[in-house]
């Protein structure tokens, strides 16, 4: 197909459109006096209770995050048609999909585009506007689509009629897709166009998404990438936005704005961007304020806050016991043991059940009092909503992640589990968290075995002792050891495994821990690809003492960061490609002087053509 093809197809559909707005606004003018009695009546009193609802979302929101997280949505709104003026007028996308990581705003936009209608912002646009949430929508049992959209809001009912005549004037919002939990296949089943009929949800859901029901309703959904696959095949010619919270300028003019010295500011921020999953996990808020609150603590006190920020599990640990400070007599405070384990259950199960809110009936279940996640609660470790029944969710995913893994290294006496309902827990054990087969289903279950690992460090057992009064497991090294690091007859690990492996133990930052488990490695082929790569292999190979053959392929520039990769060639590229090969030259010394009987092999590879550069490294 030629450009004048394009052309012409183009024109055709743009007319297609055109007519069927045409038709649109006919049938609007027929179906609109119906509302339009209403007022100031059904449509007024709708809007005002929603008003009031988000409004309290926002005052709500995280202490001294609302103005930054302001800014994130600002700029994210201005990408979706409907939200911006100064977009070409004409049709816009029925479906639109905000997708991104835990935390960067997503739903806090979709609330956001919530309130803005109840305030007249999308009013022109949208006669009614409905959010729904995935999370509640599980609970659901069958019904029609009138019912589903308008279970909340009964006074809106009878005029369901009206409003969904006029759909073209409706905009829906499916917050958090990728929550939901239905059937293999449901949501392509029984599609169904009557909004009147009773059906499950899931084919309620499905039929909304391949616009079969309300094709002509703007639908704007949230979702984590881990479910845009599905959406991709579900959805009908979408817009894909994706939502990235806060970039590293937006992180930078935060620590600035949190800490009030410039230089503490800087540093800890360096600290960090050093960090690099850490510096990953900062683009959402929510962990840019834990890190600020720990740092700057730790700088209060004229601590060096340098090792914190050296793995994600030290800091994430250093913030929940600094929520808690010991009492002056050096022990750990009153009523601070129970209420951690149920917590750290929640957290796991709701990581293997793919959930991260959590309502009344969880807690039952689970055995959880309520009464009994206050202190997290007022620590910010927990939110609490007031939706209807009051729901509960960790401050981020990745804490969530941490108190997961807290959840195995915790020693839990028989009548605690009893007290729990250890039947009824949907929760699995180290082994599954470990397996492949597993983190392929749920990658979650990944960041957990690195919380798991970094758990295992001796000090950081004594910081949860000290802090909460209860005992660490001494079996959990073990375990470890058992179903990850020993290669059970093998001589060496593959590529891929080794690379996690060794990020593992680095995240324990424990010797021995290394030692016992690279104990029987001897062979071993690594591909260094980025700096973190070579930041985590220098720490464990020096601790392999039966190491007998190394072969090592180094990426050519993996110091280079993006300020310096400009031109090819230059001085400060030669400066920096320099300090790399210095920097593997050290260790790769300091391994054949401690393991004289080691071989190793090894280069330099350009990643543009995947060939041996000029810097081998000779042994």
């Amino acid at each position: 197909m030629n450009r004048m093809d394009l052309s012409e197809r183009a024109k055709d559909e743009l007319r297609e459109l055109a007519q069927i707005q045409e038709e649109d606004v006919t049938n609007l003018q027929e179906t609109k006096e119906d509302l339009e009695g209403e007022k100031p009546g059904k449509q007024d009193k709708y809007r005002n209770i929603l008003k009031k609802k988000f409004c309290q979302h926002w005052k709500n929101f995280w202490p001294r995050l609302s103005e930054d997280v302001c800014i994130v949505t600002q700029r994210y709104e201005t990408l979706i048609p409907f939200c911006n003026p100064k977009m070409p007028a004409g049709p816009f996308p029925h479906t639109v999909v905000l997708h991104g990581p835990a935390g960067v705003g997503k739903t806090t936009l979709a609330k956001k585009l919530m309130l803005d209608w109840t305030q007249d912002n999308l009013a022109e646009t949208f006669n009614f506007a409905f959010y729904l949430s995935c999370k509640e929508l599980n609970h659901r049992r069958t019904c029609t689509f009138a019912e589903l959209i308008s279970a909340n809001w009964p006074h809106v009912q009878e005029d369901i009629p009206a409003i969904l005549a006029q759909a073209q004037k409706v905009l829906l919002i499916l917050d958090g897709f990728d929550e939901l939990k239905v059937p293999s296949g449901a949501l392509i089943h029984d599609i169904c166009g009557d909004w009147k009929k009773q059906k499950p949800v899931p084919v309620l859901l499905g039929s909304l998404l391949k616009r079969k029901m309300l094709p002509k309703a703007t639908l704007l959904i949230t979702t984590r990438p881990g479910a845009l696959r599905e959406l991709r095949l579900l959805t009908e010619q979408p817009l894909f936005i994706e939502m990235e919270g806060f970039l590293e300028e937006d992180r930078k003019a935060y620590f600035l704005k949190h800490f009030e010295e410039e230089s503490q500011a800087l540093r800890a921020f360096d600290l960090m961007k050093n960090n690099a999953a850490l510096f990953q996990l900062g683009s959402a808020p929510s962990v840019c304020w834990m890190v600020c609150t720990c740092l700057r603590q730790q700088m209060e006190r004229g601590e060096d806050p340098a090792a914190t920020c050296r793995t994600t599990t030290a800091l994430f640990l250093r913030f929940l016991c600094s929520c808690f400070p010991p009492l002056h007599s050096g022990g750990p405070r009153r009523g601070l043991q129970a209420p951690l384990k149920p917590l750290c259950l929640l957290a796991a199960e709701g990581v293997w059940m793919r959930s991260s809110v959590f309502d009344g009936e969880d807690l039952r279940r689970l055995g959880v009092d309520p009464s009994a996640l206050c202190p997290f609660l007022d620590g910010n470790i927990l939110q609490k909503s007031e939706d209807g029944e009051a729901c509960y969710s960790f401050i981020h995913l990745s804490v969530q992640q941490f108190l997961a893994a807290m959840f195995y290294v915790l020693e839990l006496e028989e009548q605690e589990e009893e007290g729990l309902g250890r039947h009824q827990w949907h929760v699995g054990n180290v082994g599954k968290v470990l397996s492949k087969e597993e983190r392929l289903k749920n990658p979650s279950l990944t960041h957990v075995g690195y919380f798991l690992f970094g758990l295992c460090n001796e000090r950081r057992a004594m910081e949860l002792e000290t802090t909460f009064g209860c005992l660490v497991s001494t079996e959990i090294k073990r375990e470890l050891l058992k179903y990850t690091l020993m290669p059970h007859g093998k001589k060496s690990f593959s590529v891929m495994d080794t690379k996690e492996v060794l990020s593992c133990l680095y995240e324990s930052q424990e010797e021995q821990l290394v030692k016992d488990a690279m104990a029987h490695v001897k062979e071993m082929s690594l591909h260094l690809k980025n700096e973190t790569d070579v930041v985590h292999s220098s720490f464990c190979l020096k601790h392999c003492g039966n190491l007998q053959k190394l072969s090592l392929q180094v990426e050519e520039g993996i110091f280079l960061d993006n300020d310096t990769a400009l031109e090819s060639g230059t001085q400060v590229e030669r400066l920096k490609i320099d300090e790399s090969d210095a920097q593997i030259q050290k260790l790769l010394r300091e391994m054949k002087e401690s393991n004289p009987q080691l071989t190793i092999e090894s280069d330099h590879r350009d990643p543009k053509d995947n060939r041996p550069s000029s810097h081998d490294f000779i042994f």
